[in-house]
């Protein structure tokens, strides 16, 4: 009865927020879980030595998926030799809502990063976020003021303009790789992302 009151629970805040509920447990989530664990070997080349103690802000987090799989990983109670204490942000408050039921001990922000001028991080990670940003360098560039360390970045690329979903304004080249400035590049075919190739790619602080 219990688990029923539970899923129910779940449902209203998914439904509250225009998400339904089996698309995210079978599809979204599966999804934000494996975009954050392809990143895991890019964090691993910017700390190769053990042992480090960060923060880290996940940007455009949705339901938190990705950010609590950090935080399981890289706990810092966790043998990892990167150990992370994980903030999540998002602008849309009905997302946290979420958050806050499946993960309550995660700290989760809803706020424009535009807005944020009081608080840093070592590491500031975007993974399958910029591609839905309308100004894509004017975002990186805050990212990189709110990173202490490093900006981590994860999006499709070189997706095909005539048949990418609508939700991304952009296609991602080599080009906008060189005007940003991007390091430690990667490119590669994920498992859960069939339209195009992925990156990911590290930027310094300003």
């Amino acid at each position: 009865m219990e688990e029923t009151l539970e899923r129910t629970e779940l449902e209203r805040l998914f439904a509250e927020a225009g998400i339904d509920y089996d698309f995210y447990s079978k599809k979204q989530n599966p999804q934000s879980i494996a975009f954050m664990a392809e990143l895991l070997p890019l964090l691993e080349r910017l700390y190769p030595a053990r042992y480090h103690r960060k923060t880290v802000l996940d940007v455009g987090a949705r339901t938190g998926s990705g950010s609590a799989l950090l935080a399981t990983m890289l706990d810092p109670a966790s043998y990892a030799r990167l150990k992370c204490t994980v903030t999540a942000l998002d602008i849309d408050a009905r997302m946290a809502r979420i958050s806050h039921a499946l993960r309550p001990e995660m700290e989760y922000l809803v706020a424009d990063i535009f807005e944020i001028d009081d608080r840093q991080w070592d590491i500031v990670i975007c993974s399958h976020c910029i591609e839905h940003v309308r100004d894509p360098e004017p975002f990186l560039t805050q990212l990189r003021r709110l990173a202490r360390e490093h900006v981590v970045i994860s999006t499709p690329f070189r997706e095909n303009p005539e048949t990418r979903i609508p939700a991304h304004l952009h296609s991602f080249d080599e080009a906008f790789l060189d005007a940003v400035g991007a390091e430690n590049i990667t490119i590669y075919n994920g498992f859960h992302w069939p339209h195009s190739e992925i990156v990911t790619f590290s930027l310094p602080p300003l």
